[in-house]
């Protein structure tokens, strides 16, 4: 009787700690990810960029910002903006491979580390017309655009926030030529 009621304390046990390991993973699984849109948050996007940079891999970083963003806020209604948001993660997740790093940092900017810094331009020309495809009913013909700054590891930077700041400098350029565009760093022009 003592074994058998042993055996199943033990069994107990066993499935307890299970459970509980199974739930602390997805625990730590949701601490990490953008709750609105499903894609990496700051924090985590940021570990993870640093991770693959200190092992000395060879990346095109992006950041994406969505043109206009606060005119659909203020003309379609906040619920919309988060429909739109909802819908770029979903695209750039399905666009870059599952190696690649998509992240949310903020408002409507998001980061892309893509494990190849010699991304071809037709794919970056491709993720801007999908962009402008995309069909969201709120919006009615509203057209979506987004500007890309684009730096290279490690020739731009070996950290986060070197690439950060040279793709966000490229970024700003993007700004000034216009909508539904993107912009390479070039090291002269910082």
């Amino acid at each position: 009787m003592a074994t058998f009621l042993g055996l199943i304390v033990l069994s107990l046990m066993v499935y307890l700690a299970h459970s509980s390991s199974r739930e602390n993973k997805y625990l730590i699984h949701l601490s990490e990810i953008d709750p609105l849109i499903s894609v990496f948050n700051k924090e985590t996007t940021q570990k993870l960029i640093d991770q693959k940079l200190n092992n000395k891999e060879h990346c095109c970083f992006l950041i994406l910002d969505v043109d206009a963003f606060k005119s659909v806020n203020d003309n379609y209604g906040h619920a919309a903006g988060d429909k739109v948001l909802e819908n770029l993660g979903l695209l750039f997740k399905n666009h870059f491979g599952q190696s690649d790093i998509v992240g949310r940092i903020g408002g409507d900017e998001f980061i892309i580390l893509i494990q190849d810094e010699n991304i071809d331009e037709c794919r970056i020309q491709s993720l801007l017309q999908k962009v402008n495809e995309l069909k969201i009913e709120e919006l009615k013909d509203f057209k979506l655009s987004i500007r890309i700054g684009i730096a290279f590891a490690p020739k731009d930077g070996t950290t986060f926030m070197e690439l950060y700041r040279h793709a966000d400098q490229a970024l700003y350029q993007t700004k000034r030529t216009g909508k539904n565009n993107y912009k390479i760093c070039k090291n002269d022009e910082i």
